[in-house]
Parts: structure tokens; sequence; C-alpha cells
């Protein structure tokens, strides 16, 4: 798995990377983002989505109303 680092010391995943590690597709986050409830921290030139440390948190919350049948 290539995990991007960046220079402040955290951690950014991709689309795929963040759905393996929360254990839902790559459609629900995309599909989160389309209604605007998680946004990428950043684009690289060949489009892929980068998440960092606050995308990661707010994907918890959302993962956690879901369970809750929020």
């Amino acid at each position: 798995m290539i995990v991007s680092r960046l220079a402040i010391g955290g951690f950014m995943f991709t689309v795929t990377q963040l759905a393996r590690k929360f254990g839902i597709s790559r459609a629900t986050i995309l599909y989160y983002e389309r209604e605007g409830l998680l946004m990428p921290a950043s684009r690289s030139d060949n489009g892929y989505r980068w998440y960092g440390d606050s995308e990661i948190e707010r994907l918890e919350a959302i993962v956690s109303y879901r369970s809750y049948g929020i």
C-alpha cells in the first residue's frame, strides 16, 4: 500500500486506501463527496483524491452516525 506522507507528519490516503481502512466501498466515499459530506484535502495532477487527518476524523464521525442509524 502506498501512502503519501505530509511534511507536517500526517499521512494522506487515496479513496481506495480510505475505503479499505474503514471497510466501506469506494463508491460510498465518492457519494459522500458528491453530497458535500467529505471533501478530499487535495487532488494530485493525475486526479487522485488525497485525504488527511481531518478528513479521516470526519469519516469516522460519518461512519459512527450511520451505525447509530442517523
